[in-house]
Order: C-alpha cells, then sequence, then structure tokens
C-alpha cells in the first residue's frame, strides 16, 4: 500500500508559538522559517526541511483543533518527502511518533502526547494515544537505564470512518489508565 509517512506530536506548552518553534526547531537541529496557510484561513504556522521531512509547528486551535489532545496548545506533524510502495508506512510511524515524542518531553522539558494506529478495521480504526513527561530525578550523571522519559498516560480511542452522508461519527474512547 503507497502512503505517505505521517506523526503528529502535541504539546502542552504555555510559551507563544514564536518562542515554541525555536525550541522545537532548536532540538530538532533544523532551520525553520514562519509561513502561513495558503487557503483563506491564512493560519500562522512554523515549517522546516531536512533528512527528507517536513515539519510544520501549529497551534491546535480552530480548524485545526483536534479535540483528542484538546489540552495542549500545539501539534507538530511530520511528513515524509518519499514515498515507496514497498515499505510499510504503519510499522514506522508508531515507533517514529514515540520516538519524537519521548524527544521533545526530554529536550524542551514539557508534556507530549502521540497516537499509534494499533488496528484498522473495515469500518474504524483503534489508536492509543500516549501522554510523556520529562523524569524530573533525571541527571546527567546516572546510568543510560535510568528513564528519561515516562509514560504519563495511556488510552484507546475508535474512529470510525465518514459514514454514506459524508459526516464523521465521533470517537469512542475504550480505557483510560494513568
Amino acid at each position: 500500500m503507497l502512503a505517505e509517512l505521517d506523526v503528529v506530536i502535541f504539546l502542552k506548552t504555555h510559551e507563544d508559538l514564536e518562542r515554541t518553534a525555536a525550541m522545537v526547531f532548536g532540538a530538532l537541529r533544523t532551520p525553520y522559517e514562519a509561513s502561513t496557510m495558503e487557503d483563506a484561513s491564512g493560519v500562522a504556522f512554523y515549517e522546516a526541511n531536512g533528512l527528507g521531512f517536513h515539519a510544520a509547528l501549529f497551534a491546535n486551535a480552530g480548524e485545526l483543533l483536534d479535540p483528542e489532545f484538546e489540552p495542549y496548545a500545539l501539534g507538530l506533524e511530520i511528513t515524509s518527502h518519499f514515498w515507496c510502495a514497498d515499505m510499510d508506512t504503519l510499522e514506522i510511524e508508531g515507533p517514529l511518533s514515540e520516538y519524537f515524542a519521548r524527544l521533545l518531553a526530554f529536550e524542551l522539558n514539557v508534556e507530549t502526547a502521540t497516537e499509534i494506529l494499533l488496528e484498522s478495521m473495515e469500518d474504524s480504526e483503534i489508536f492509543e494515544i500516549r501522554a510523556f513527561k520529562r523524569n524530573p530525578q533525571y541527571r546527567l550523571d546516572q546510568s543510560p537505564t535510568t528513564p528519561k522519559v515516562f509514560v504519563v498516560e495511556t488510552r484507546q480511542v475508535e474512529e470510525t470512518f465518514d459514514d454514506e452522508d459524508g459526516e464523521e461519527v465521533d470517537a469512542k474512547e475504550y480505557e483510560e489508565e494513568p
């Protein structure tokens, strides 16, 4: 199946978009620039390109609001410029999404969250949402086996596909673990 690699990480921060862009793209060690959407909305965001990836940092509000991640002020979408029919992007997206969520939680010392596809069925998909925080007791002089980041929340949601009228049915939440 030909699919684009697409990962979204949400950040819980009180910093503004410009300041967070400097921190996020600094942590990713890539230059970035301010931009606006080309449609009529004119929503501002920050974007970067490097090593075959495109990243866009946006406010999780208005048209771009993801209701599953409403407490998170910002979102970072990372997509690949490379498409390959032989590559199963679903197997790559989960670990890559978790990697970037953990990296940003540690480097920026903010709570991050992402969703990972667990199962795809005929009429819906089941995702696991994971939230991460930096270990407040981590020190640089500790052993490499000391966790730098903790999973602070895990829950599953089911998102149903659009029905025949084009209306999306609400997501169902399965369970929530602290």
